[in-house]
């Protein structure tokens, strides 16, 4: 069988007295879309920020490709080859869709500050090179119609894509994906679902948190349900949906 491309052992992340993730072992194979489900609370955002580096956890390891990452500073683990969206939009107000994702693409520019406030013809070639391939994003995505339009002025679907194409900038092997569907009327949903598993379908390794059962039953390869910060359930998504503890954890128990 093949190796995982991640993996966690034992992450445990304490604030004060408080556990927030409890042991979470985990694992994530190439090209797979894997969800993370649970009820709010139950520590999934919280773990997110462990593997990308916004938390160090307590305990426990992270491993990227058979090497320790654990503690790893938000920038290294994006060098790395990570990229997350967050569960609320964050879109630069007066910037258009071209810029918002030439601007995920900067940590993959060698130009300097020194290049950039002196117009150097280094730092004009790499600008016209960072727009080719934002408008080469942008057509995969189909935001391409959007290009000159300010970010926040797309319908809200259209927003969240594009949270996701600035995402994709980075050139991540890993996207992270906080909650895409929030908020989203039925077709945004189907729209968004068709996107990512598209995305999945030419190269990338999707984990997702996501509270749209319907969704991640339909689109994840595998899921793995966390309650007050312990994983209590994984597996694919027909046996996640039949698991007794994850029917008494969304629905309680009958009396």
């Amino acid at each position: 069988m093949a190796e995982p491309i991640l993996s966690t052992a034992k992450i445990v992340m304490k604030f004060g007295g408080l556990v927030s993730v409890n042991k979470m072992d985990f694992d994530l194979y190439e090209h797979e879309i894997v969800g993370i489900i649970g009820p709010n609370g139950a520590g999934k955002t919280t773990f997110f920020n462990v593997l990308t580096g916004i938390y160090k956890p307590t305990s426990g390891t992270v491993c990227y490709h058979g090497m320790d990452i654990t503690g790893k500073k938000l920038y290294e683990i994006t060098a790395l080859g990570f990229a997350r969206t967050f569960q609320n939009i964050r879109l630069f107000p007066h910037m258009t869709v071209l810029e918002t994702v030439m601007l995920g693409m900067h940590t993959r520019t060698k130009a300097g500050i020194l290049d950039a406030l002196l117009r150097t013809p280094r730092i004009r070639k790499t600008e016209r090179e960072l727009e080719a391939k934002a408008l080469e994003l942008l057509n995969l995505t189909g935001l391409d119609r959007y290009r000159y339009e300010y970010g926040t002025d797309l319908p809200y679907g259209m927003q969240r894509r594009l949270e996701i194409a600035r995402a994709m900038a980075s050139q991540p092997e890993i996207l992270l994906l906080d909650e895409p569907a929030a908020g989203m009327n039925e077709q945004e949903t189907a729209d968004i679902s068709f996107f990512i598993k598209k995305l999945r379908d030419i190269g990338y390794t999707i984990i997702l948190i996501e509270h749209d059962m319907r969704l991640v039953m339909n689109i994840c390869d595998r899921l793995y349900v966390l309650d007050h910060g312990s994983m209590i359930a994984q597996g694919r998504p027909e046996e996640i949906s039949a698991n007794p503890q994850v029917i008494e954890v969304y629905l309680g128990k009958e009396e």
